[in-house]
């Protein structure tokens, strides 16, 4: 009996759409890629290191231009196919990083997920394949952006964390999309850390940056 050789199936990049060459090095390499070579140059990793609320916080990027318009197509205009661009070279990094941990993403108020037909942060998470807790939930609907510093650190008064116990003496794993001024991140954090749970680490996908002012 003879076997039918199987053929590589053609790939094309989320972003561009063009074929990925299975001939070059970055196919090679990044076999489980989803970008060609071109777009996957334009994602510059910068693993921001920094605290909030005294936890340990990574960020993968900077939000630069380029972070701007694909999050704004992946959440904004409900482009789902994005998802796995943001880390699909870093997903064995991560998994190995976070490992043990269970992800609680901050939560978009829940008409936005119906409309969006899934929520932006949970669907990146699923990619790390830990366990998910949902236990954060936004009370208000209440777009950020169109929020003031100060009116943003008021973010607290609107989320709520419930099924405490499934939280204590875990390790837990804070996921976001962006970290801008950290509110969402901050009160968050702190809800978590009343509930004790055994660790607790932040993961962004991007981090706005202030630059300095000479």
């Amino acid at each position: 009996m003879q076997l039918k050789r199987l053929e590589n199936p053609i790939k094309y990049c989320k972003i561009c759409f063009k074929k990925i060459s299975d001939y070059s090095l970055h196919y090679l390499f990044c076999k489980n890629n989803d970008l060609c070579e071109e777009c996957f140059t334009k994602f510059q990793p910068k693993f921001i290191n920094f605290k909030i609320n005294e936890v340990k916080a990574m960020s993968l990027y900077e939000y630069d231009e380029t972070l701007k318009d694909l999050i704004f197509k992946y959440k904004g205009c409900f482009d789902i196919e994005l998802k796995s661009v943001f880390t699909s070279r870093y997903l064995l990094y991560l998994k190995l990083k976070y490992f043990g941990y269970k992800i609680v993403t901050i939560p978009s108020y829940i008409t936005e997920d119906r409309i969006r037909g899934f929520n932006h942060v949970e669907e990146i998470a699923k990619l790390l394949n830990l366990p998910m807790l949902t236990v954060l939930e936004k009370t208000e609907k209440i777009k950020q952006a169109d929020l003031g510093y100060k009116d943003r650190q008021k973010i607290g008064n609107i989320l709520n964390i419930k099924n405490k116990e499934t939280i204590y003496n875990q390790k837990i794993l804070l996921m976001d999309d962006i970290c801008t001024t950290g509110a969402s991140l901050k009160a968050a954090s702190k809800l978590i850390l009343e509930c004790k749970p055994k660790k607790l680490q932040i993961f962004t996908i991007a981090k706005n940056v202030m630059k300095r002012t000479q």
